[in-house]
């Protein structure tokens, strides 16, 4: 880390979002000179003046230049907490009356969306590229019969929000040009006429550079900020050709690199403290199936390495022709405890993608987003994630445990486990149709809207024509995460056995006891948690079990079609929202022998402390998954001895384990390299340790940001050795 980096690694760590009132008068401003003319129009509008009149600086040190509007540097008015708690309250958009108790009681919740958008059309065409598309188009729909007045305005607006945007550019390459005549310094003095040159160029055309197109890497996540897509794909043309030219020495580039991971940091604010946001993917396969790393993969690594940032959320995509070096180097990125990178399987998840009616080619270009939402990179509104369904409480429903979404199944009708599965499927479709309904509401809502960066920058809303809410991106996947899926196979295992097997006791009173959380049966809940098979422990019975459950429940939700088209999938990422220990909150006891009020298991994991039979048993059963079911937004969290990247050895048992599971079917996986002592004396001490990080869903963040309850279902999990 040089001089440079050093001196905007400390800035960085100063940030912060902050109120943006000079962008809300200048929206105001642009609003009433627009009165009357058509709505799309107007906000056109409106973002165009503020890009051309809000504040620009360029710092001391910059190479890369551009700073979001909310971001402010110094002492935050505030400490970093993670992410506030879900109100599961009646939702943003109107909703049939007879569903709100499905939000009350934490049945469903909703969630963000994310999106990535076309760095490759960045790349080899810039904003100018944008208008001669929405021109030809234009041009094409006057041709059609009729050519309606929506959709007129609605390429007038794009081609306004394109121009207006241009134009902010050229605002920076006049204030460096400014910069550079009044400096002293000579060095200083050709970076800011560099910058300048840059500025003019990019994002309006396409780059000549690496360091035009590091630029124009970040005005274009400017644009859009969500994730930053497949980087080391759309910057190695670049970076290849200035290589062999001699333009840019390795150094150089790492430096560029380095300043754009720092841009990243920065506009999530370093005070903010979770991570799910900005999620950067590196490595996988190239369109006709070939290995796409490169030693910019590596560079990219070395530099995550380097700057030991939680931001940007670094990705690694593995294939079976990913050189072996090439993920031990990632691995030993896990020294930094940033909770850099996490790892997924191109051979899981681009056939999953497949297998929904996705292009082949297409599949293989896949991105991160979020906590680990997979998309179709610049070409899809996937949902991800549309919300979350509670799982467990599906069958507490079934078991009338859950009065306020329903009555529950004749328990006393039910004399075989097939039986009951047969009802437990019923109440999955009656809960599906429901998830559907909520679905449709949520997204003809939003549809009212359109956004007006992501439609410009996602394929094909110009060429349809149609925002991005609207179903106008080329695939429209509704995405739900399925919460507790270990805790559900368990429950079920638990029923077969007491119920069926062994008879002692009866359905109904299973009921009973749960209704009263257990109460006096604590010598029974406690067999059940020690000597009963649960998921995680590569056991075939529950692990099938488990299996069945995502077959059964995915081929339920494909009978229903999404308000954008496309078709319903399923994930299992708690995400950001925390839905493992939130759903919790809300669920009463189930069979597993969990008490009301904890939490869940965390995705594709088992429940917390239940996997004893070591690392590899875990990573068995999660195999047996039916990946080619969870395309998008599915996790792993493994808690592993932190000692053992402290060798070389255990990095390469690491990379081992890793590259093993994948090649066993496994699709993801994340660690956490902390111990139950670092936590513990964490959670004593706080102020001594709020850079340790810890993967908590999809996301990192500090272990001292975490409400006490999340710390404990972190302190919960089972910690695995060598």
């Amino acid at each position: 880390m040089n001089e440079r980096i050093q001196a905007l690694r400390e800035r960085a760590m100063t940030t912060y979002w902050g109120p943006s009132p000079e962008w809300d008068r200048l929206r105001d401003e642009s609003l009433a000179r627009t009165a009357g003319e058509p709505e799309l129009i107007r906000q056109a509008k409106a973002l165009a003046h503020c890009w051309q009149h809000r504040r620009i600086e360029i710092t001391h040190h910059e190479l890369l230049v551009g700073t979001p509007v909310h971001v402010c540097y110094g002492t935050a008015p505030e400490t970093p907490v993670c992410f506030g708690r879900q109100a599961f309250a009646t939702p943003w958009f109107p909703v049939d009356p007879a569903l709100a108790g499905f939000f009350r009681t934490g049945m469903v919740s909703m969630a963000g969306n994310h999106s990535t958008m076309d760095y490759d059309g960045m790349m080899a065409a810039g904003f100018e590229g944008l208008l001669d598309r929405i021109a030809r188009r234009k041009e094409r729909l006057l041709r059609e019969a009729p050519p309606t007045a929506d959709k007129q305005c609605f390429l007038d607006a794009m081609a306004l929000v394109a121009r207006g945007y241009i134009a902010f550019a050229h605002r920076y390459a006049g204030l460096a040009a400014t910069m550079a005549r009044e400096t002293p310094d000579p060095v200083r003095q050709r970076e800011l006429a560099a910058i300048a040159d840059h500025c003019r160029r990019v994002p309006a055309r396409a780059p000549r550079s690496f360091r035009e197109a590091c630029q124009s890497a970040w005005f274009s996540f400017m644009f859009m900020p969500d994730a930053p897509g497949r980087l080391d794909q759309y910057l190695l043309p670049f970076y290849a050709a200035d290589r062999a030219s001699g333009a840019i020495a390795r150094e150089e580039a790492a430096e560029l690199l380095a300043c754009l991971w720092l841009k990243y940091f920065e506009h999530a604010g370093a005070r903010q403290a979770v991570s799910a946001l900005y999620h950067m993917t590196l490595g996988g396969v190239r369109p006709d199936g070939a290995d796409a790393s490169s030693d910019l993969t590596r560079l990219c690594l070395e530099v995550t390495e380097d700057l030991r940032l939680q931001r940007p959320q670094v990705g690694l995509r593995w294939n079976r022709n990913t050189p072996p070096d090439l993920l031990v180097r990632a691995v030993r990125v896990l020294r930094t405890r940033s909770g850099n990178p996490d790892f997924c399987n191109d051979e899981q998840i681009v056939p999953a993608l497949a297998h929904t009616g996705i292009r082949l080619e297409d599949a293989r270009d896949f991105s991160l987003s979020g906590c680990h939402e997979v998309i179709i990179t610049g070409r899809a509104q996937m949902g991800s994630v549309e919300g979350f369904i509670n799982l467990p409480k599906i069958l507490r429903l079934l078991l009338g445990l859950e009065p306020e979404l329903g009555a529950g199944a004749d328990l006393d009708r039910l004399p075989t486990f097939e039986a009951l599965w047969a009802d437990l499927e019923t109440a999955m479709d009656r809960i599906a149709g429901d998830v559907h309904r909520i679905s449709v509401a949520r997204d003809s809502h939003a549809a009212k809207t359109i956004d007006l960066c992501t439609s410009l920058v996602v394929n094909d809303c110009i060429e349809q024509v149609k925002g991005y809410t609207q179903g106008g991106a080329r695939y429209n996947h509704c995405n739900w995460d399925t919460i507790g899926i270990a805790n559900l196979a368990d429950s079920l295992e638990a029923i077969r056995t007491l119920v069926y097997e062994d008879r002692v006791m009866t359905l109904a009173g299973l009921a009973d006891l749960l209704r009263s959380d257990w109460e006096g049966q604590e010598p029974l809940r406690r067999r059940i948690l020690r000597e009963f098979p649960h998921f995680g422990n590569d056991d075939g019975r529950v692990d099938t079990t488990a299996a069945r459950l995502v077959e059964r429940f995915a081929g339920i939700m494909k009978r229903y079609t999404p308000f954008r088209g496309g078709q319903y999938i399923l994930g299992t990422t708690a995400g950001g929202e925390n839905m493992h220990v939130e759903f919790g909150r809300l669920t009463g006891a189930t069979p597993d022998g969990r008490k009301a009020g904890s939490p869940l298991a965390d995705s594709m994991g088992a429940v917390q402390g239940l996997d004893r039979q070591g690392v590899t048993a875990l990573l068995n059963s999660v195999s047996r998954l039916p990946h080619r079911l969870l395309p998008t937004a599915a996790t792993l969290n493994v808690k592993l001895d932190p000692k053992l990247v402290d060798s070389d050895a255990g990095v390469e048992k690491i990379a081992a384990l890793i590259r093993a599971h994948f090649l066993s079917g496994g699709q993801q996986i994340q660690f956490n390299l902390v111990s139950r002592e670092m936590l513990l004396e964490a959670r004593a001490h706080p102020e001594a340790h709020t850079g340790l990080m810890v993967r908590v869903a999809g996301y990192c963040a500090p272990f001292t940001s975490l409400w006490p309850d999340l710390q404990d279902e972190i302190l919960a999990r089972t910690e695995h050795h060598a």
